[in-house]
């Protein structure tokens, strides 16, 4: 940016805080009296008191927003926001265009929609464990996931069987019990994601709310995308997978070991079976190694993990279209073991942790269209001419899982 564009972001981020009530705030009358002879159109009427002033406000939204465990934490701005993500505005009907015929075919891409683009990324089950001051009750996140899990069980199995096409021990696992859950109104650490773009935008724009204050960002809904091979590091599949290798090799050397009678003959049969698996992972399903892997309390020591069954072929199927509202939202999960903590965050004490020596601006959790909300109603003729309408989002609006959660706390 050159010193235009600063002075400019200067002035913008200025006149958000005095018109959200900032002028209140300030006991200073000689300060007052500067804002009140500032003109932004002459820069040369900027005193020091107002230029040290404007310089205290860019500063405060060059950094993330402040976490706090007891509170649920937004962006204030646009700035604020770009050092989690990295932002692309949408603000004419052609640029919305643009990404619409680009993305609305994708197929490898995970979307999310949120109707505020000043919203962090919480799942609902974080917005309740402190809306609700769960951590205040003395409330373990471990044992409420649990018994979420068990009155899901007791009281959704058959429906859930009764969507699936196949049924086994892995069917009814943690994991698929709070999908359902979550698809159909309990709160869960699962984070709703999509491979349909469109039905992205659905859900930005669903409830959506005109901007009545004075902060830009308040402006915006936003579409966040990330490529699925960036997620897939850190998905369940690949942990399993990844475990299954190592099991291998090492099980693989043990029995080779074992069964030759001279070091000629294991080399030889090392040679042999190398590259050869013990395990075929097309025989997992329904061996009760999924259902064991999801349980909670295995689940609760991953940070964050991603869900999804679009790749039957690897062996690894958690039985998550189990809902026709997540069939019909061509839906997954990214899991989020902490209580508190936006994904970002969790994202970004990973990264970090991988990398001791990074630089913070390196980081950023993924991609984001902040969509100007003034196109709310020709993006939605937009999805209604692709038949992506309320009942084709909601097939089956009548299943209530609220109970769960009412019930537990």
């Amino acid at each position: 940016m050159n010193e235009d564009e600063i002075f400019k972001l200067k002035v913008q981020l200025t006149n958000e805080y005095l018109r959200s009530g900032g002028t209140q705030k300030i006991e200073d009358p000689y300060l007052l009296q500067d804002i009140i002879d500032f003109d932004e159109l002459r820069p040369e009427t900027t005193t020091s008191r107002m230029r040290a002033f404007m310089n205290l406000q860019l500063n405060m939204h060059s950094r993330p927003p402040f976490f706090s465990e007891q509170s649920v934490s937004e962006y204030k701005s646009l700035v604020q926001k770009s050092f989690c993500f990295d932002q692309y505005a949408i603000d004419t009907k052609e640029q919305f265009d643009e990404i619409y015929e680009k993305y609305k075919t994708s197929e490898d891409i995970l979307f999310r929609g949120q109707r505020e683009a000043s919203w962090r990324l919480y799942n609902r089950l974080q917005r309740q464990w402190i809306i609700d001051n769960l951590y205040e009750k003395g409330y373990s996140y471990q044992e409420l996931l649990s018994k979420f899990v068990i009155d899901g069980k007791a009281d959704f199995e058959e429906m859930i069987l009764g969507i699936l096409d196949v049924h086994h021990i892995d069917v009814i696992n943690n994991i698929s019990v709070l999908g359902f859950l979550q698809h159909h109104g309990c709160p869960t650490p699962l984070l709703d994601w999509t491979y349909k773009f469109q039905t992205a935008l659905y859900f930005g724009l669903d409830k959506l709310e005109e901007n009545t204050g004075s902060r830009e960002i308040d402006n915006y809904f936003s579409v966040y995308f990330i490529n699925q091979k960036d997620m897939e590091g850190g998905g369940m599949r690949q942990v399993m997978d990844d475990s299954l290798d190592v099991f291998d090799e090492e099980h693989s050397a043990e029995m080779i070991a074992k069964y030759s009678k001279d070091e000629a003959q294991r080399l030889e049969m090392t040679e042999h079976f190398k590259g050869r698996k013990i395990f075929d992972k097309d025989r997992i399903p329904g061996s009760g190694m999924i259902e064991y892997v999801t349980r909670v309390e295995h689940m609760i020591e991953f940070p964050l993990s991603f869900f999804s069954d679009k790749d039957a072929n690897t062996g690894f199927i958690f039985s998550l279209n189990n809902s026709k509202n997540i069939l019909n939202q061509s839906g997954v999960f990214v899991w989020n073991a902490s209580p508190s903590k936006p994904l970002e965050v969790v994202g970004a004490e990973l990264y970090f942790a991988d990398k001791e020596n990074a630089n913070p601006d390196e980081y950023r959790f993924c991609e984001c269209f902040n969509i100007n909300k003034e196109l709310a109603s020709y993006i939605e003729q937009k999805l209604a001419e692709d038949g992506i309408t309320k009942d084709y989002i909601y097939p089956t609006l009548d299943i209530d899982t609220w109970g769960v959660y009412e019930k537990n706390v």
